[in-house]
């Protein structure tokens, strides 16, 4: 288990901001603890690893993916 914080997000992925990244090429299963709505499971693949963090591109899940899309034009709505 590797505990992070979100620093980017979009329909298709997540940088992860941790200080324990796992293997390029690794699959994943993350846990996305969403403010006001339920944790999102998402299998992810890492596509990226930096000195700081990770990043993860997410494995097609077709509900949870719209769910994550949702809850991204919300935040963007509320934000302008």
């Amino acid at each position: 288990m590797v505990d992070g914080l979100v620093e980017d997000m979009s329909r298709s992925g997540v940088f992860i901001r941790t200080q324990r990244a796992i293997g390029l090429g690794s699959a994943t299963e993350i846990a996305l603890d969403l403010p006001g709505e339920q944790t999102l499971h998402l299998m992810a693949q890492v596509v990226r690893v930096a000195d700081d963090g990770m990043g993860l591109r997410f494995v097609d899940q077709d509900r949870t993916r719209r769910s994550l899309a949702n809850f991204i034009m919300r935040q963007h709505a509320t934000s302008r």
